[in-house]
């Protein structure tokens, strides 16, 4: 039953965004708009340095280790 309901999720989802799945949306995408999936990955790199740079629960990172160098 549960899986009858997924199917038709997923046939109606199929349907709506033009007969074809969702990764070959998010690859054409990439081949035609390269510099906003470019920005994307980008920020997403910075939003994550961001949150993780410099915790003390991510063992073996550089952080304030890696400052002297530098000045």
């Amino acid at each position: 039953m549960k899986r009858d309901w997924l199917s038709q999720l997923y046939k109606a989802l199929w349907l709506r965004i033009g007969g074809c799945p969702w990764t070959y949306i998010i690859r054409d995408s990439y081949h035609s708009k390269p510099l906003l999936w470019l920005a994307l990955a980008t920020a997403i790199g910075i939003l994550l340095g961001h949150l993780f740079w410099g915790t003390p629960w991510i063992p073996g990172q550089a952080g304030d280790l890696m400052l002297p160098l530098f000045w």
